[in-house]
């Protein structure tokens, strides 16, 4: 019985080392060092055993809500439940929703997380938790919650021969404190306030107006060419910011012969509002310079500019952005009459966002 009991403790003590051994096999590393598991049991095994390395964010993000979320709560990854007591071991995720995952390399790896893990924990109108994902860099897991570490079996008692004892006093045990909730943990304010640059390349189209010639009235005249415009501004909130910008393009050709250009510098308010997870649509209001070099009189107006723009974020800086902007006309005295000059652009928007 002693051999038995013996061989039995090494074999016990051997598959141990050999499932270790197993699941180091099939982890990876990438260049921060983090851990990712061929399997999601390599990667149970390894949280089980102590030998896992939790994974440690390298990028900071504020909380970014999606539609139907409502607020946004910090707490550590088993405040969520029970099946969370151990950590959780979830499937390495892309670049998702305007949001970051894991490091190339660790993509569809199975990736081992701490109990005490800070996450966020995005929340419906009534309170109910409805999605979560890593507080510092706000990555996303693979699913709105990642797969927890499942607790092991636990191991069969040897069955033990009954053995007839008096029976002991009934003590009647206190009933047990309820837990305190956790502290509400404060989060990073989401970035609203931010100078931004912008570029766009399109057309121009100038109509101008001719007086009758010896009592026979003229047509309207009107050209279309390249032009660009391009400008700095700054989003004071989520709904205003103001814009200063100037504008330019090829000379264009009239019917009757002239020829001109059309020169902008213009200020302008914005007033937006973002549609899902990375568009944003936003009206201008505002005056610009509109200056003909060409036209005969030297006319330079100040004119009334309406428009519409809307941009659509690539990354947390970066995106891609359309203009149309109307420049009222302003009549001259004699010669040509300037009218409505037409902008429509589209280019990329730059934001100086930490």
């Amino acid at each position: 019985m002693t051999f038995n009991l013996r061989s039995v403790a090494f074999a016990t003590m051997w598959a141990a080392v050999a499932t270790t051994a197993a699941a180091q096999t099939n982890a990876i590393k990438d260049a921060d060092g983090n851990v990712g598991y061929a399997t999601a049991e390599a990667c149970d095994a390894a949280v089980l055993d102590g030998s896992a390395k939790f994974y440690t964010p390298s990028t900071r993000m504020a909380p970014k809500r999606r539609a139907g979320e409502a607020t946004v709560t910090g707490m550590t990854l088993k405040d969520l439940g029970a099946e969370y007591n151990l950590g959780a071991c979830d499937k390495g995720a892309p670049h998702a929703f305007g949001r970051g995952g894991v490091s190339k390399a660790l993509q569809g790896r199975w990736i081992p997380y701490s109990a005490s893990m800070p996450i966020n924990a995005y929340k419906d109108k009534s309170g109910k938790i409805v999605r979560v994902t890593m507080r510092d860099c706000d990555n996303n897991f693979s699913g709105m919650f990642p797969r927890g570490v499942p607790a092991p079996a636990p191991k069969a008692a040897a069955p033990v021969a009954p053995v007839a004892v008096a029976p002991a006093p009934v003590v009647v045990a206190p009933a047990p404190m309820a837990a305190p909730a956790p502290a509400p943990v404060a989060l990073k304010p989401a970035v609203v306030a931010f100078p931004y640059v912008f570029g766009t390349l399109g057309a121009q189209r100038d109509l101008v107006g001719n007086d009758a010639i010896n009592g026979i009235a003229q047509h309207n005249d009107h050209d279309s060419k390249l032009a660009l415009q391009a400008g700095a501004g700054y989003q004071f909130n989520k709904l205003w910011g103001a814009e200063a910008f100037v504008q330019a393009g090829k000379r264009l050709n009239y019917e009757n012969g002239f020829e001109s250009q059309a020169r902008t510098l213009g200020l302008r308010a914005t007033v937006g509002q973002d549609i899902g997870e990375a568009t944003r649509v936003f009206a201008k209001l505002g005056v610009a310079r509109v200056d003909h070099p060409q036209d005969t009189a030297g006319a330079a107006q100040t004119r009334p500019t309406v428009g519409l723009g809307v941009t659509y974020n690539l990354n947390n800086n970066l995106a891609l952005r359309g203009d149309f902007d109307h420049y009222v006309k302003k009549n001259t005295s004699s010669g040509q009459d300037w009218k409505a000059l037409n902008y429509v652009g589209i280019g990329l928007q730059y934001s100086f966002k930490p």
